[in-house]
């Protein structure tokens, strides 16, 4: 009987101490293509609610993130390519790149990475993303 009245102490002891947070983490891959490109984007986040020392509600969010963009052509296509410009956005945000090239392109697989704050997207987002790259453009979801 002593030892069930201690594991009970115990055990709201620990639950006492435990500081009440919930963790949610979201992992999701965004993938898209057009005629010409193709996207896909990686997606990494954590929200945790919790309560401060005066009993208030807290929340944080931070996230990371990998776009990738492959040309689905050969590679002797963009090899003389000038000017690079894309950007990809959702209803949370996006980001973007350009890249201009003194000499003759060597891949077919551009990358950008960034995280922070702020409000975080879900599974069913729909991510836009545009290219241009010299005189041409395309654009898909």
């Amino acid at each position: 009987m002593k030892r069930i009245i201690i594991l009970i102490l115990f055990t709201g002891l620990i639950s006492a101490c435990s500081n009440n947070e919930e963790v949610t983490q979201h992992n999701y891959l965004f993938v898209g293509e057009g005629k010409y490109w193709s996207a896909e984007l990686i997606y990494k986040a954590e929200e945790v609610w919790g309560k401060d020392a005066d009993d208030i509600n807290t929340y944080s969010s931070e996230d990371e993130y990998t776009f990738k963009l492959t040309y689905k052509g050969d590679l002797n296509e963009i090899a003389s390519m000038k000017q690079l410009d894309y950007e990809y956005n959702g209803p949370t945000g996006g980001g973007s790149l350009s890249e201009t090239f003194d000499e003759p392109v060597s891949v077919k697989e551009f990358t950008s990475r960034g995280g922070g704050s702020g409000a975080i997207m879900r599974k069913d987002m729909v991510v836009h993303v545009e290219v241009k790259w010299d005189d041409n453009e395309e654009s898909f979801d």
